[in-house]
């Protein structure tokens, strides 16, 4: 406890009492603080900037990471290409023949499209088929309402199950692919159609037949089934006359078999002559240089079955 001498009053000792935890500034120390305060600021200026830059640096790098999948996705790119050259008049049959996976295929004269005779049997394997030839031959679809007269009344049940496996999101796009496909396949039998798929044959396009003994013979594409949706094509070789299954990365897998029909293979052979006349050649397996009888097992089968007679016969 204080005790309050004459010289000094309360009320000076109380103000002491509450000026104690004051601290009194001078000029030198308001410009530290302001020294201080100019560094906090440069510091956030260079902060912001650092975050600026990491941020381009992250979408410089995220377009890279685009650009990469762009060029692994050649189709896609390809797509995207095309879609955006045929709002410069490119036609349908032009986009879709240089579409990656349609390298394969040759232009149909539209000519021929046009020409009824040769759509004759097309209407009941694809739905709505005057709207997809419209698409292909890129007429104005005046007539929504009159498009499917050929296809709702005579042909409704057999092309009901046909109409059930095209539902999808790019329904006519794809109906149209297919119905192209379907005049590809009778185009190509043609002799402007066979000049074509000469050239594509010549580049060797297809592959060449995987048997040593055929020495890199170019192949064929053919199919075993002319309905869609049944099977890819298959690669058939002129001189050994065997057909094969092309490679699993093949964009020949992504085709259908019907696009080349199963008559052009052997037809364009003997169009061209290409058909071997030579004898086949088959491997012949061999032990220690001693050729192995190719009939050796039905040899052996006989000769057990005869022990197995002689020794019944003994036995009675």
């Amino acid at each position: 406890m204080e005790f309050v001498s004459n010289d000094e009053s309360a009320d000076d000792i109380i103000q002491d009492e509450s000026n104690e935890g004051e601290v009194e500034l001078t000029d030198a120390d308001f410009y530290d603080l302001t020294v201080i305060n100019d560094k906090i600021d440069e510091e956030i200026i260079e902060d912001d900037e650092e975050e600026a830059d990491n941020d381009d640096q992250e979408n410089d790098n995220v377009q890279e990471v685009y650009n990469i999948d762009d060029e692994d996705n050649d189709i896609h790119n390809d797509k995207l290409l095309l879609d955006q050259q045929r709002d410069n008049d490119v036609s349908w049959i032009e986009w879709f023949c240089q579409l990656k996976q349609n390298l394969f295929l040759v232009e149909v004269d539209e000519d021929f499209i046009r020409d009824e005779f040769n759509l004759i049997g097309l209407q009941t394997k694809v739905p709505h088929f005057k709207k997809l030839l419209k698409i292909i031959l890129d007429e104005d679809d005046d007539d929504d309402d009159e498009d499917d007269d050929d296809y709702d009344d005579e042909d409704d049940e057999i092309n009901r199950d046909s109409e059930e496996m095209y539902k999808n999101k790019d329904m006519h796009e794809q109906n149209a692919a297919c119905l192209y496909g379907l005049i590809h396949s009778r185009f190509i039998l043609t002799s402007k159609g066979l000049a074509l798929m000469r050239e594509k044959y010549k580049s060797g396009i297809y592959g060449t037949c995987p048997s040593i003994y055929c020495e890199n013979a170019k192949l064929l594409p053919t199919a075993i089934s002319e309905i869609p949706k049944f099977l890819s094509p298959l690669l058939y070789c002129p001189r050994c006359c065997e057909t094969y299954y092309p490679s699993k990365n093949s964009l020949l897998n992504q085709l259908d078999g019907c696009y080349f029909g199963t008559s052009f293979a052997s037809f364009f052979a003997l169009s061209f002559n290409i058909a071997s006349d030579k004898k086949k050649v088959y491997y012949t397996p061999q032990i220690c240089g001693f050729t192995i009888n190719r009939n050796i097992r039905e040899t052996l089968y006989m000769d057990v079955n005869k022990d197995n007679t002689e020794s019944s016969e003994e036995c009675q």
